[in-house]
Order: C-alpha cells, then structure tokens, then sequence
C-alpha cells in the first residue's frame, strides 16, 4: 500500500518542478502508477504561506487484494490519517471525509443485487416478480359501491321533482353529554342578568371596565335566576374559579370578591365571565353566555 499524503504541504513553496521530481523516489512513481486493480484518488485545498494550493492524494492497493481487503485498507487508511498528529487538521478533516465517502460508494455498491444476466430487460420485467392482486370480495365490493338509482322522468318514485324540500330552519342547538352516546339535550336558555363592578379607590360602582385583584363584582337578577347558575372565570383561555349564584329574585342583586385563584401567579392578562347553568341530566354545567374579555391587572 502506498499513501501519498500531501506532498505540498511538506515541500517548500518556492520549490521548482524539478526539485519535486527529485523528492520523490523512482520506486515511488512506479508504484502510484500501478494502481490497476484498486486505487482511491482526491484533491485537498492546502495553504502554503498564505496561498491556496491543491495538492493530490492517492492510495493504492496490493496487486492480488481482494475487495474485502481493499476495503479494510480504506478503513485502516481513516484511522492512520485521523491519528497523524504531522499532518494540518484543515487536510486532514478533507482525506478523512474523502475516504468515508469511498467507503460508503463501495459498502452501498456491495449491498445492490446483481444485474441481470439477461441482455434483453424490459421496463416491466420486475411486475412478473409481484404477487398477484387479490380479488375483491362481493360483500366488500357491494359495501363500497352503493346500488346505481336510475333516475327516469316517467317514474315519479324516482323524479328528484317529487321529493320532500330541504328544511329551511335549523335544528335548536344541542349539547352531548359526555359518556352518554346518543343522548343530547337543548342549549339552556341565558338567564337575564348584568354585571357590575366596584375596585376600592377608583371611584364608584358602574359598569366593568377592567379587574383588578381588589375588584368586587356585582350581579343583578333581571329575573328570577334558576337553580344552579353559576359565574366561571377564565382567565387567558383556563378556567380559574366558579362562583356560585344565589337563587335570587327579579331584582336583587349579589356582590362578592374577586376570586383569590384569579390573581395567581400572575401580574397580568385577559379575564371573562362565563354563565354556567347546571342540571340534574348536566352536572357537569352548559355555558350559556359570557362577558368580555376584560383586561386583568393583578
């Protein structure tokens, strides 16, 4: 084995033809010009007093060696060149990535199947290889494929003139239980109810502008709440806290404190009031209407 490694980076930069030629030894040039049987060839960039040079690497096998044995010289030549302390890292790193990609062109080449020995091949001469496609099954085909209708202007079962109109009206929405497939019930109606709200030193109560974590929050029953109303507070899209409601009359009103839970763990953000309305067939609640979203200084 031969390895010709980089013989610009060690010859001076001023060097004539010449004095390359003498460097090299005569049984030297014989031998990388004997690489009939395996051979590995690349170009490394190398700068020699500030100037890029190109300089040839070459690698040659043993007269006889085997594929496999020219390939485990391949991968002794990445160690060795990889442990040359003498040698520049830039060149280096350059035969080491040359040298894996020729292990890798000639693993890759192993692993492919043989060619044909047939000189005629044709485009579809690897089908004969596949297996057959299954035949469709009647029952799958008849699934898949619903029953032609013919559609005659004699027959007024099938005239598309005698069938019933597409209703013009929506169905009321329904909320689905969760784990109770199939059963559905009504949107609840929205009590009719406001809010208002009052925050220590900032002037009297009116109508909610923003929340603070001082905020106390009104509601007033423009009529007669329905057991189970509550208020939920979701803060930046995440439920916070409910507040039960009192079943309260046409007119009374309820006031409570911001929820501690709202101003948790954070100084700012978005806040919304959602009525919740809870039945014994739901007791899990149905939002039926929402203020908001307020601005949240905490």
């Amino acid at each position: 084995m031969l390895f010709l490694a980089l013989a610009l980076a060690v010859a001076p930069a001023a060097a004539t033809p010449n004095e390359k030629a003498d460097a090299a030894p005569a049984a030297i040039q014989k031998l990388m010009q004997n690489c009939d049987a395996h051979k590995f060839e690349t170009m490394v960039e190398v700068t020699v007093d500030g100037q890029v040079k190109h300089s040839r690497v070459k690698l040659c096998g043993t007269e006889g060696q085997s594929d496999a044995d020219w390939l485990r010289t391949l991968k002794d030549a990445v160690k060795k060149t990889a442990a040359n302390e003498e040698m520049p890292k830039p060149v280096r790193d350059q035969i080491v990535a040359a040298l894996n990609a020729e292990i890798g062109r000639l693993t890759g080449a192993a692993s492919l199947p043989p060619p044909r020995s047939s000189a005629k091949t044709s485009a579809l001469d690897g089908l004969s290889a596949l297996p057959p496609l299954p035949e469709p099954k009647q029952a799958e085909t008849a699934a898949v494929l619903p029953p032609p209708r013919l559609v005659a202007p004699s027959s007024a079962a099938n005239d598309y003139a005698a069938l019933p109109p597409l209703p013009t009206t929506p169905p009321p929405p329904t909320h689905v239980l969760a784990g109770a497939a199939g059963v559905a019930i009504p949107m609840l109606p929205k009590p009719k109810m406001s809010f208002a709200c009052f925050t220590p030193g900032e002037g009297a109560e009116g109508p909610c502008t923003d929340f603070t974590r001082d905020t106390f929050v009104t509601v007033r029953a423009d009529e007669d709440l329905p057991a189970g109303t509550s208020v939920r507070f979701v803060r930046n899209g995440s439920t916070e806290a409910d507040v039960q409601l009192a079943q309260l009359k046409r007119g009374r009103s309820m006031r409570f404190a911001l929820p501690p839970e709202v101003c948790s763990r954070v100084t700012n953000g978005s806040l919304e009031l959602r009525i919740v309305r809870t039945v014994a067939a739901l007791p899990t609640g149905q939002e039926v209407g929402s203020d908001g979203p307020y601005t949240l200084r905490c």
